[in-house]
């Protein structure tokens, strides 16, 4: 046989091979992503006392909005989120920080005006106080919203009562501040000036500054806990411990060295947030079995069940980028279109646009309801928070954003 002839069939043969392979790879080979779960992990099933019933998916599909022209889309915005494209409306024209919704009603630091403001009943912002707080680097807000720890890059911390004036500057070896329930106590991490890890410690510390009661020694392990009171005030944080690179035990810290049992979750990257009762804790991890994706888990909050069963919710997020309306319902930010992977370089989201869902936490049913377009096309959302019928969120560049809910 000609020399050239058995050349091109040899070709046209490897590239039947290579168009086979390809078309496996990409409609065969890509598996689900699951939550995971431990060995008493219902993956998309229900919680005691928190409803029955699989987590379901109400889902509405709706274009990327950053590959489309604004003009192929404006007409189909609904001023109102409604599970498909919806207005975004810009509420400040500068960044903030420590946006926060409390009794008190949405409050933030402007750092163009270097002031703290609230939103009145219009939803237009208002100066909360005339004092200027230059540089501000980090806000911890209490339960009641009346007072804050405003932490700085230098260090410095100071404790300010917007309701009286009063101010207390905190040791500058004080970080990660909690309020508890009552506003009267803040838990903290002390790390030392020098670098000595053994003088590294979980503590108490009075509305005042004065008094600071050791809780817990962290040693080198700061960075692996998560200080935040739960709701009944047992809990000053959680710390987390690798069994191995899938598996993380996760410890209650109690403020009275009490003896809470701990709970392996089916991951790693482990952090959470309680729900204002603190019947519920919402987590997100990562494992090999959802590609290295981060993905939200719910279990019981309460202290004498916590972590006994685990529910899968199947949104691949943080929990900071959620945000509690009620006991019941979250509203969570979720990345469109997330790499493999993107669970060991969270700031990776950053880059991708969220679209919003609903979950109802007794029934496990998740909803999409907006694809956030404005001016920016598509955004970047974090600091989430319901007040009335909207919904406030900080976009990439820091500015206060809202959509209507209803």
């Amino acid at each position: 046989m000609n020399p050239k002839r058995i050349l091109l069939v040899v070709g046209f043969v490897i590239f039947v091979i290579a168009m086979a392979f390809a078309l496996y790879w990409v409609f065969f080979r890509g598996g689900s992503l699951p939550g995971g779960g431990d060995d008493n992990t219902n993956a998309g099933g229900s919680l005691p006392n928190i409803g029955a019933g699989n987590v379901s998916i109400i889902s509405t599909s709706t274009p990327n909005i950053d590959s489309l022209p604004f003009d192929q889309i404006k007409d189909r915005i609904s001023p109102v989120a409604n599970g498909g494209l919806t207005a975004v409306n810009t509420i400040t024209e500068s960044s903030i920080k420590g946006l926060n919704n409390s009794a008190f009603g949405l409050r933030y630091y402007d750092e163009n005006e270097k002031k703290f403001y609230k939103l009145n009943e219009k939803g237009e912002p208002e100066v909360l106080d005339d004092k200027q707080f230059h540089n501000v680097d980090k806000v911890s807000w209490s339960q009641k919203g009346d007072k804050a720890v405003l932490e700085y890059p230098d260090g410095n911390n100071i404790l300010y009562n917007f309701e009286t004036g009063d101010q207390v500057t905190l040791p500058v070896e004080l970080e990660d501040f909690s309020f508890d329930r009552s506003g009267t106590s803040l838990a903290a991490e002390w790390i030392d000036a020098s670098g000595n890890d053994e003088n590294n410690w979980l503590v108490l510390v009075s509305e005042n500054g004065a008094n600071i009661d050791l809780i817990e020694p962290l040693g080198d392990q700061a960075a692996d806990t998560q200080v935040a009171f739960s709701p009944d005030n047992q809990v000053a944080a959680l710390y987390r411990e690798y069994i191995d690179t899938q598996r993380q035990e996760v410890y209650p810290i109690g403020i009275h060295g009490e003896n809470f049992s701990s709970f392996v979750v089916n991951g790693a990257g482990f952090t959470s947030e309680w729900s204002p009762g603190g019947r519920s804790l919402v987590y997100s991890v990562y494992n090999k079995e959802s590609d290295y994706l981060p993905t939200l888990h719910v279990t019981q909050g309460n202290t004498s069940s916590l972590g006994q069963i685990k529910v899968s919710l199947n949104l691949n997020t943080w929990p900071e980028k959620c945000t509690f309306a009620s006991e019941d319902t979250m509203y969570c930010a979720v990345p469109r279109g997330l790499p493999r992977g993107a669970g060991l370089y969270p700031e990776i989201a950053q880059d991708y646009t969220d679209t919003f869902y609903s979950v109802n936490l007794n029934s496990g049913v998740q909803q999409l309801i907006a694809d956030p377009v404005g001016a920016s096309l598509g955004y970047n959302a974090h600091d989430l928070f319901v007040s009335g019928d909207n919904l406030y969120f900080t976009d990439q560049d820091g500015v206060l954003q809202m959509i209507q809910l209803q």
